[in-house]
């Protein structure tokens, strides 16, 4: 008999000790894990957030191909640099006739009325505007054109595009001044491209 008291008794301590682990926590609400668990879990880092993937829309897709379009970008281009020859057309005539009406014009014509005189004088600034104009307008649209090709052929975006570009559109604006023009307009109009193109990625 005194050899089964040993043995009952430590059946009981067990089922306390198997009682006490099962019982669930005295406030009656499920334990939630704290920061320091989650970092363990995670070894210390943020977990990684994705943006949920958004499909284009079909009006957005149709947009960006007619703005892709090498004619498109040509167009605009023409515009712009017409726009902006135009203007500096007007500024450099204004430069010019800043010293009076006659200063712009011949000795035996200075005794004309100051009416006619400002005619020849709107005459000059509207002629000098159009020249600008034109001029400005056909290298734009050139070299967006030329600068679009090379892009869409090569499959690249760098550096290099817009010194090509540059060099074959100063080549095809000296084309009727002969060879010798024409190196001479590719490799001014390139070294100048190529350095405004340094000059905006450094900016």
């Amino acid at each position: 008999m005194g050899s089964d008291e040993p043995s009952m008794q430590g059946e009981e301590q067990g089922q306390n000790s198997m009682g006490q682990e099962s019982q669930p926590s005295t406030s009656g609400q499920p334990e939630i894990p704290t920061l320091q668990a989650a970092d363990a879990a995670t070894g210390g880092k943020k977990p990684k957030r994705y943006d949920p993937l958004e499909l284009p829309h079909p009006m957005r897709i149709v947009q960006e191909d007619f703005m892709n379009n090498c004619f498109i970008k040509s167009g605009i281009s023409c515009v712009m640099g017409g726009l902006a020859g135009g203007a500096f057309g007007l500024f450099t005539a204004s430069i010019e006739n800043s010293g009076g009406p006659t200063e712009v014009l011949p000795p035996e014509a200075r005794d004309k009325p100051t009416r006619v005189v400002l005619r020849e004088m709107l005459k000059n600034m509207k002629d000098k505007s159009v020249s600008y104009a034109k001029g400005f307008a056909y290298f734009g649209a050139l070299y967006s054109f030329n600068e679009c090709v090379i892009e869409k052929y090569r499959a690249k975006h760098d550096r290099y595009n817009p010194m090509f570009a540059g060099c074959a559109t100063g080549g095809m604006m000296a084309y009727g001044a002969g060879p010798k023009a024409m190196c001479f307009g590719c490799i001014s109009v390139g070294a100048f491209s190529a350095a405004i193109e340094h000059f905006l990625e450094l900016h």
